[in-house]
């Protein structure tokens, strides 16, 4: 324990050191971490970014439902001017953390040590939001901005990890026309090496275009009276929950490769060239399928691309001892949808599997999966990618998770989502899980990666 306390205040140290160095963008995201903002609770994060902002000379907008705390857009122009917009977003809120236990620095910290930055949103999503926000500040400083046709624009949302009613639902409804937007970089790939097998030390950044739709489902199971545990009733409620969960989970896998998918697959098989990239280019085909299913089952990296996935997050009973039968069983499904699935049928289907009579209600469904087209900017983005990492290869990809960039889709804009630093597998699965953190060098090369992609911008207008 001493240890652990001596080595905390060491690098507590270590932060006010980096705090000394001005306009330091990994001492901003310190900060930001080390402001508690699970979903609900982000205003106080939303008051320093716009303080940070009024400062540096940006114009600031605040957005609320009246229930919630604010959204906030930075922008090099009033919006009142109605300037085309390109909006950088990345939402202001984590997920809270339960167990601190196995956290090697508070999880609300924000220690830098050894050139990491650790806490809770260091890459989802504070880290991006501070690339952003640094991004848009040293354009801003180099550039004369008094004939640019467009605005630029970084939109922080709140409550995306809970269902965004609140953030990018609220502003999608009723102030995309505030914001206009011609196109839109969130969260969403990132790079990655040790991909090919033929390269593993090239970087492959996949910028995704869609992702999946978001659906929680919640199962209730009853029978008829309590009744003693030492004489169970034929189907009582726990069982006839288990009986339907088990299968759910049994259910055999149709997997689908749509249009997208199997381009990513084509792409990386060029990259990997040879006889590998061959089969990587037509890995749905039927006569390959033996060699490679192996790759698509549940927890293997692309189970997530190619099916509806459906985890169980939660079970519930209503027993208040031991030895008394439950009249209630509950369980609760996150339900990750590809795009072009349609909900009734899914939830339709999902009725049939489970044969017994188990109640299905929906808690929440997202908006649908849209695909973005691979607009002029989309392309500029690949080229600043390639500048600040050399020899790197871009891919557009279907993200597996869902975010706030579905509600912009679904509103025709053209939405793009990338972290555009070098992610390590240890730094993906800190994600929503202990000890999250981000290098010092990934935060400085994805606020280059931004900066160059604003450069390329002309002084013309491009649409």
């Amino acid at each position: 324990m001493l240890q652990k306390l001596l080595t905390i205040i060491f690098c507590c140290f270590s932060c006010i050191s980096i705090a000394q160095s001005e306009n330091s963008a990994a001492n901003f995201l310190s900060q930001l971490i080390q402001i508690k903002s699970d979903f609900g609770q982000e205003q106080n994060a939303i008051d320093f970014i716009e303080n940070w902002a009024q400062k540096e000379g940006f114009y600031t907008t605040k957005l609320n439902t009246g229930e919630s705390s604010d959204n906030i857009i930075v922008s090099i122009f009033p919006l009142n001017l109605h300037k085309p917009n390109v909006v950088f977003t990345s939402h202001l809120d984590v997920v809270p953390v339960s167990d601190t236990v196995n956290w090697k620095f508070p999880p609300y910290s924000g220690v830098i040590h050894q050139d990491t930055i650790w806490g809770r949103g260091a890459i989802d999503c504070k880290g991006l939001a501070v690339m952003q926000l640094y991004a848009l500040k040293k354009w801003k400083d180099s550039i004369n901005q008094k004939d640019f046709p467009y605005n630029i624009s970084f939109l922080g949302l709140v409550e995306e990890e809970n269902k965004s009613n609140n953030g990018a639902a609220f502003i999608a409804d009723r102030y995309i026309d505030t914001l206009n937007p011609m196109v839109i970089f969130g969260e969403g790939g990132a790079g990655l090496d040790h991909v090919l097998k033929s390269d593993p030390n090239q970087p492959i950044f996949g910028v995704s275009v869609a992702d999946k739709s978001l659906l929680w489902l919640k199962l209730e199971a009853k029978s008829y009276g309590f009744g003693h545990g030492a004489v169970p009733s034929e189907l009582y409620a726990n069982k006839r929950l288990i009986k339907a969960l088990i299968n759910l989970i049994d259910e055999e896998k149709h997997f689908v490769f749509n249009d997208l998918v199997k381009s990513m697959f084509h792409n990386l098989g060029e990259l990997e060239g040879g006889t590998r990239g061959f089969f990587i280019k037509r890995i749905y085909w039927p006569i390959f399928w033996p060699l490679v299913k192996k790759n698509f089952r549940e927890g293997q990296p692309f189970h997530a691309l190619v099916d509806n996935t459906i985890s169980i997050t939660k079970i519930e009973s209503s027993s208040t001892a031991t030895n008394q039968m439950s009249d209630k069983a509950v369980a609760y499904l996150d339900c990750r949808l590809l795009p072009g699935a349609d909900v009734e049928k899914f939830i339709k289907k999902l009725k049939r599997t489970t044969l017994f009579r188990v109640d299905f209600e929906i808690m929440y469904q997202g908006p649908a999966a849209i695909q973005s087209p691979e607009t002029i900017f989309f392309q500029k983005m690949c080229e600043a990618i390639k500048e600040v990492h050399p020899g790197a290869a871009t891919v557009p990809i279907l993200f597996p998770a869902s975010t706030d960039n579905n509600f912009f889709r679904q509103k025709g804009i053209p939405v793009y989502g990338i972290i555009p630093s070098l992610l390590n597998q240890s730094l993906f699965e800190s994600v929503h899980n202990q000890n999250e953190r981000i290098g010092v060098n990934n935060l400085q090369k994805g606020i280059d990666v931004y900066y160059h992609f604003l450069k390329s911008l002309p002084p013309k207008r491009l649409i």
